[in-house]
């Protein structure tokens, strides 16, 4: 079943994502999916969807048309992708470590190593390389900077402009961040933002669709503050400024209005 998963999933998504978010989807049903069940195939396409930022209309479809795949027969479905997934994943891992050299053995030694445990040295110097190795972020660093850059901006103009709505802003992103999709902790750390505003970097540990949801809460809090025109104004200055950021090479700010709909700038 596992490769029928695998096949109606590239049926399904390859529409949608392209071949590294697909790769990245795959191994995500993988390591999570493990049944069929509906309650199986809301949690996957949920997983995907708030990864990659699918709107509500795409979600409903593919609850749908994947429970439809795994019923498919096998000669409608696509190849199995698991050897390409494989081949991914072999790609991006660091290469190991080259071995010790070998160095001759007394014939002393050798009758001591005939009683002693045999130690792997290759296997060691392994173990040695991924104890040292630092340990990665799952989340790359550069939405976290352009949130930043976008949120700084958008802090210091309303201050200055507007020093006695700051406090409203607060107030409204506040209230608004109770029904944000974004992770609790990053939440958390946006609620916790607030209380020195003016001095924080508000570079958020979270992901794209995390800091999404939060620069669409911030946009609702400006737009309470000083109507659509208003709002608009302040956020299209607060993305020249985080366009002007050396990450936004990488990472667009623009990209984190995906949840703000019908904006027009």
């Amino acid at each position: 079943m596992q490769a029928t998963r695998r096949r109606a999933a590239v049926s399904v998504f390859s529409d949608l994502l392209d071949e590294a978010a697909l790769t990245e989807a795959l191994w995500l049903q993988h390591e999570t999916m493990r049944g069929e069940n509906v309650s199986d195939i809301i949690a996957f396409v949920d997983a995907v969807a708030q990864r990659n930022l699918l709107d509500v209309a795409s979600v409903k479809r593919l609850y749908n048309s994947f429970y439809k795949a795994l019923r498919e027969s096998s000669d409608r479905l696509p190849l199995d992708p698991w050897p390409a997934m494989q081949a991914a994943r072999a790609a991006a891992r660091p290469p190991a470590p080259p071995a010790p050299a070998l160095v001759p053995v007394p014939v002393a030694a050798a009758a001591a190593a005939a009683v002693a445990p045999v130690i792997n040295p290759v296997a060691v110097a392994l173990a040695a390389a991924q104890a040292a190795a630092p340990v990665q972020s799952q989340v790359p660093e550069e939405p976290p900077v352009i949130f930043g850059a976008l949120m700084r901006a958008i802090v210091d103009e309303v201050y200055r402009h507007h020093r006695e709505a700051l406090d409203e802003v607060r107030k409204d992103a506040l209230q608004r961040l109770e029904e944000c999709m974004a992770a609790p902790a990053v939440r958390q750390q946006f609620r916790s933002g607030w209380s020195r505003a003016l001095q924080h970097d508000w570079q958020l540990p979270g992901t794209h669709a995390d800091l999404a949801e939060l620069t669409r809460v911030v946009y609702l809090a400006l737009g309470d503050a000083f109507g659509r025109a208003g709002a608009d104004h302040v956020l299209k200055r607060g993305l020249d400024v985080a366009e002007a950021v050396p990450e936004a090479a990488v990472f667009s700010p623009r990209r984190l209005l995906a949840t703000i709909k019908g904006l027009r700038i």
